[in-house]
């Protein structure tokens, strides 16, 4: 049987919503004890009175501290590529095959292709100069086909490659514009956001003041 304070901290801990708002001291905590009293009843196995869920609160957010500090990550560049357009095929032989043809003849006159496989899916981001030839050379219908999208690609340093929860921080910033991730992929240094292109200069202009920025006092 958990303690009320032990089982509130567990909560926080564990959902990143209400760490993020502790922490920046954003949530009405009155509010926050009405709605979690069910969930702390559930874990404490006991009767729990909303004003000691809130003096709870009170006490942990002036203990909160964020496992990664905003100030201590820093993003070395940022990179737009635009004209893209993405396509999901079913994963076969055959598929794979003719988007290895076509990557070999793309990259070998230095545009921009690149390929990610899962289980039972392929797929391929492109310029959308290509989009016709394409279709004409996988000669099968996708399962998905989005375009107007472009890349943002933000490059830090590898001494961060340790620090846990840094796609997290990123991907943060992004979320609280509303802005939709079509695609996502990493290298070791560098994460790849796929979006919509009306989305990219909001996007750009986040992840710029939130940790390149000199004058950012977040």
């Amino acid at each position: 049987m958990l303690k009320i304070k032990d089982s509130i901290k567990d909560l926080i801990e564990n959902n990143s919503f209400f760490q993020f708002g502790i922490y920046y001291k954003l949530l009405n905590l009155t509010r926050v004890a009405k709605f979690t009293k069910p969930h702390i009843q559930a874990r404490t196995k006991k009767g729990v009175t909303e004003n000691a869920i809130l003096m709870c609160l009170s006490r942990i957010q002036g203990e909160t501290k964020r496992k990664i500090k905003d100030s201590d990550f820093k993003i070395e560049n940022l990179t737009i590529h635009s004209n893209l357009c993405t396509m999901t095929f079913y994963k076969t032989k055959l598929i794979h095959e003719k988007i290895n043809k076509i990557y070999s003849k793309i990259m070998l006159n230095g545009n921009f292709m690149t390929i990610s496989e899962g289980t039972n899916e392929t797929t391929i981001i492109f310029e959308d100069k290509f989009l016709t030839d394409i279709k004409k050379s996988t000669n099968e219908k996708p399962k998905y086909i989005k375009e107007k999208i472009s890349s943002l690609c933000i490059k830090f340093n590898s001494k961060y490659l340790s620090t846990p929860g840094l796609l997290y921080l990123i991907l943060q910033q992004i979320a609280l514009q509303n802005i939709n991730i079509i695609e996502l992929s990493s290298t070791e240094t560098e994460i790849i956001l796929y979006l919509e292109t009306k989305d990219i200069k909001n996007a750009f202009d986040t992840i710029y003041n939130k940790f390149i920025n000199p004058k950012n006092t977040y």
